[in-house]
């Protein structure tokens, strides 16, 4: 469990969907909710991908915590978008309950997620929004193309993630 910032003077919390399969239902209610119904997609499809979700592997899913209850999540899968299949992994489904948005979770959120795909091995990373360019600009994400989707034109970013500095190592007799 990583602990964040306090949001309205609770602390928040970021853990594995994995750890938290009580929450498997409400994940996959808000994202078939925000995105699944307009892309004739079905509930039972995106609760299948959540009941795949694994700590060590893609797909990966964390969720954000405040008072014990889900207000946040983002996924890290091998694909997202169908017209750019020779792209992975992807950051998808960020989302953030509305009564807890503006309120730096889903920087937070997209923050973290990129440093699980660094732990995973991972060098880059890519998303497709239609409305929140500026939020994921606001991380280091540029558009690298713009894409037809469901719901309309849409920006495919694209972030570089940065090299974690060389582990420094001891030499035996050197200080």
């Amino acid at each position: 469990m990583t602990a964040i910032p306090t949001v309205a003077g609770s602390p928040v919390t970021i853990e594995y969907l994995e750890r938290l399969p009580n929450f498997i239902s409400i994940c996959a209610s808000w994202t078939f909710g925000q995105w699944g119904c307009q892309s004739h997609g079905s509930y039972e499809q995106t609760r299948a991908e959540f009941e795949e979700a694994k700590k060590g592997s893609v797909p990966l899913t964390l969720v954000a915590i405040e008072n014990a209850l889900p207000v946040g999540m983002v996924t890290l899968a091998d694909r997202d978008f169908d017209g750019k299949s020779h792209l992975s992994p992807w950051l998808k489904s960020l989302f953030v309950h509305p009564f807890h948005r503006k309120k730096g979770l889903a920087t937070l959120l997209i923050e973290r997620l990129e440093h699980e795909a660094l732990r995973l091995g991972y060098k880059s990373l890519y998303l497709i929004t239609e409305d929140a360019r500026v939020l994921y600009e606001k991380s280091g994400w540029q558009a690298i193309d713009c894409v037809q989707t469901p719901y309309g034109a849409a920006a495919l970013m694209e972030r570089v993630l940065p090299t974690p500095p060389p582990l420094r190592t001891a030499t035996p007799g050197r200080k």
